[in-house]
């Protein structure tokens, strides 16, 4: 008994891997949908930018009142421009030289 329904299921087998699946319906308008796909996200970005773009001149003009108060407003600055850089660097030199490190 078991050997008839082994013998069916393989006989089923067989004739459903000699089907041939039709892929021809997945293919159809593949185009079509691939630029609507493509067109939806262009439009999401677009959004963006656009936004990103209006607010670059409020930006800048944030930037330039941080700088020139950075530069107005500071009493003790420096007019060495790499002092920021340099600074407590020559102390550090000589601390290790001494120190032998």
């Amino acid at each position: 008994m078991k050997d008839e329904r082994d013998e069916i299921l393989d006989q089923l087998f067989s004739t459903v891997r000699t089907i041939r699946l039709d892929t021809d319906a997945v293919g159809e308008h593949f185009e079509t949908r691939l630029m609507a796909r493509l067109q939806e996200r262009r439009e999401s970005w677009a959004l963006w930018s656009a936004w990103a773009w209006r607010l670059v001149p409020w930006f800048s003009i944030f930037v330039i009142i941080v700088a020139a108060s950075s530069v107005l407003i500071d009493p003790a600055r420096s007019s060495d421009l790499f002092a920021e850089f340099t600074n407590g660097f020559d102390e550090y030199q000589v601390t290790s030289l001494i120190a032998g490190g």
